[in-house]
């Protein structure tokens, strides 16, 4: 029923009926995450949180499996501290520095979804209007942008520091963010929404433009080894969303490696909350830890 409210929002939306849109528990020590491991082998250790450096991957060279899974997961734990300012200043930053990237050679934020720039210098997301109906999807997006989380937020109940964790956090239209909602990424076979750029809405799921795949698939293979351990499969059919998806996010992150926004991004996600996303920054990890490990988590 949940898939179905989207697209009949799409329907009543192009026949002209509706207008457009306008205690975090602690986390477990390296050493017991170590000893957990089935091959007690030794395993190198990351360096500490918050000192995260270009060569924090080195020491996991020789690492598969599930000893990378863990490795990983111990390497990027970020510095949010779970206040109730962290959400909006997570915010503040991502319009303001980590996704203002520029548009032809202007401040300015684009929108992920529908690959749109807009200018401006702003920290706030309603200052980034959508520019007529630039989309291309019927609906002109007076409020602006808003952050779209690809691990939705009502999965892990809104709980820090998941909810203003910026590596799997984006700049997107209000409107295609409410067509997302919470549905599973997917490859589309009938769209009932579809934006220029190719993002589309269809009974499978939500689609993003082939231009940011594997931007996608990398926050959700980050999401994934960075959060396991905590509650966020709240409300949602864990197989159907992630584990039976595997394959085809590998297959993203293979065929859209990260490019140098994506790079820059990364870098200054680090600068703001002192994690990197790995699977930016080494292509070779998603198959290293394999499918069959990465469903099982």
């Amino acid at each position: 029923m949940k898939r179905i409210a989207p697209l009949l929002l799409c329907a009543f939306i192009y026949a002209g009926f509706l207008p457009g849109p306008a205690p975090a528990q602690e986390l477990p020590s390296l050493e017991s995450f170590l000893s957990a491991l089935p091959d007690r082998a030794a395993v190198p250790s990351p360096r500490p949180p918050f000192t995260a450096r270009a060569n924090y991957l080195a020491p996991a060279a020789g690492l598969s499996g599930e000893k990378l899974f863990q490795f990983l997961h111990a390497a990027t734990v970020p510095a949010m501290q779970g206040t109730g300012t962290d959400y909006l200043k997570a915010k503040k930053y991502m319009f303001s520095v980590a996704d203002n990237a520029g548009c032809q050679g202007a401040p300015g934020v684009t929108a992920l979804y529908s690959q749109v720039c807009v200018k401006g210098a702003s920290e706030h997301g309603q200052d980034y209007k959508e520019p007529g109906d630039a989309n291309g999807d019927g609906i002109r997006d007076s409020g602006g942008m808003n952050a779209e989380h690809s691990w939705p937020q009502s999965f892990f109940n809104k709980a820090a520091p998941m909810k203003s964790d910026l590596h799997h956090i984006f700049p997107t239209f209000i409107s295609v963010n409410g067509m997302r909602g919470s549905e599973p990424f997917a490859e589309i076979s009938h769209a009932a929404y579809q934006t220029n750029s190719g993002s589309k809405l269809g009974g499978e799921g939500f689609e993003p433009c082939d231009a940011v795949k594997g931007d996608i698939a990398r926050a959700i293979l980050y999401f994934v080894v960075r959060y396991y351990d905590r509650q966020i499969r709240s409300g949602v059919d864990y197989k159907d969303f992630w584990v039976s998806r595997v394959p085809m996010f590998l297959e993203w992150d293979r065929r859209d490696p990260p490019d140098a926004a994506e790079k820059r991004r990364n870098d200054l996600i680090e600068r703001f909350q002192n994690n990197r996303n790995p699977f930016v920054d080494d292509t070779t990890l998603a198959a290293r830890v394999g499918v069959n490990i990465l469903q099982s988590h």
